[in-house]
């Protein structure tokens, strides 16, 4: 495990500060509990594989060995969410409420990028599967560490959040159909936003993209805002103790139901547009926009130098994204994206 303490001090509210280095904590625990007790090894540094403690299953570590299911979080630094859900995940297995019937694995992808309370180090970690040029930069060698493990997965859930509140946690992935029927046992409430007109960014793969490359099944949960909120962690906990239980990888003793919004229950969406962030010149968006949030074609959601930031379409705006000064945000490159626009679409309306 790496020394937590040598790392940078986090860009974080000293309540949150200390909740990350309390939940780092708990997590390591965990490890080391399993690591003694269960059949289990690790794959990478965050990362730990469980196998059923059963002759006939052979730990996933073994070369060309399986993995029917990989949890993460963390792997936006920002992003810290998905930290506790990992936790109590290995905990429940570790006290028996979940038993465990083929490999699994869980892991936190770039802890040094959350203490320094920042996206990323070096690059969108992301953004970075499946490239030929990694480089040495910490998010390059971190994706080559977790590429094995990605790459020997069956099926993959990556707990991500959102910067700006949502009206809904939702489910991203580019389409695929067996990605959509995964989310869909999941649970068929919880809305889908999917894409397929190419990659969802020109700079990598994310890490749902990379395992369906592979031959594996890969989605992306979204959570809400970032932090440490109880609702978001019960979904969380919720979403993959399901997903564990519909991939056959463990006999879970009882599965929550996951509770959403009326108003998106069973919806679907994919791009209805997208805003570029400018390269250049004074951009502000009008305060207190979030994700799910319905606008109209026309409508002024910011300004851009003396121009207007006009909606290309109606739909709801998806990742707004606020550079608020002495933030990390105000020092770091410039995102390609101001916001995107999804539309709702049928089922039918979906690739074949």
């Amino acid at each position: 495990m790496p020394d937590y303490d040598g790392l940078a001090e986090p860009f974080l509210d000293q309540n949150t500060h200390g909740k990350l280095r309390t939940e780092l904590e708990r997590f390591r625990r965990a490890l080391a509990a399993a690591r003694q007790r269960l059949p289990s090894d690790c794959l990478a540094p965050d990362t730990i594989c469980v196998a059923a403690d059963d002759a006939q299953l052979h730990l996933a570590t073994a070369p060309g060995g399986t993995i029917n299911l990989t949890i993460l979080g963390v792997i936006h630094g920002n992003e810290i969410g998905g930290l506790p859900v990992i936790t109590s995940l290995i905990e429940k297995i570790l006290e028996g409420e979940v038993a465990v019937t083929r490999p699994v694995a869980f892991g936190l992808g770039n802890v040094s990028a959350a203490l320094a309370g920042k996206r990323f180090l070096d690059r969108d970690l992301n953004r970075s599967f499946g490239g030929a040029s990694l480089g040495s930069s910490h998010e390059g060698t971190r994706a080559r560490e977790l590429q094995e493990l990605l790459g020997r997965s069956l099926y993959l859930v990556d707990l991500h959040q959102t910067r700006e509140p949502s009206e809904t946690p939702f489910f991203i992935f580019p389409f695929a159909r067996r990605s959509f029927d995964f989310a869909r046992m999941i649970s068929s409430d919880l809305p889908v936003v999917t894409h397929w007109s190419g990659s969802f960014s020109q700079d990598g793969m994310c890490t749902d993209e990379y395992v369906n490359s592979r031959g594996g099944t890969g989605l992306t949960i979204e959570l809400g805002q970032a932090g440490f909120e109880e609702a978001q962690m019960s979904t969380g906990l919720a979403s993959a103790l399901r997903a564990l239980h519909v991939t056959g990888s463990a006999n879970v003793r009882e599965l929550p139901c996951i509770e959403i919004d009326p108003g998106f229950k069973g919806c679907i969406y994919t791009w209805a547009g997208t805003i570029p962030y400018p390269k250049s010149g004074e951009v502000r968006l009008v305060p207190d926009l979030v994700n799910f949030q319905r606008l109209n074609a026309g409508d002024v959601i910011g300004s851009w130098e003396d121009s207007a930031i006009i909606m290309p379409a109606s739909g709801r705006i998806l990742f707004p994204k606020y550079i608020r000064p002495g933030t990390p945000d105000a020092d770091a490159p410039r995102p390609a994206e101001l916001c995107r626009v999804i539309r709702t679409v049928t089922e039918q309306e979906l690739p074949a």
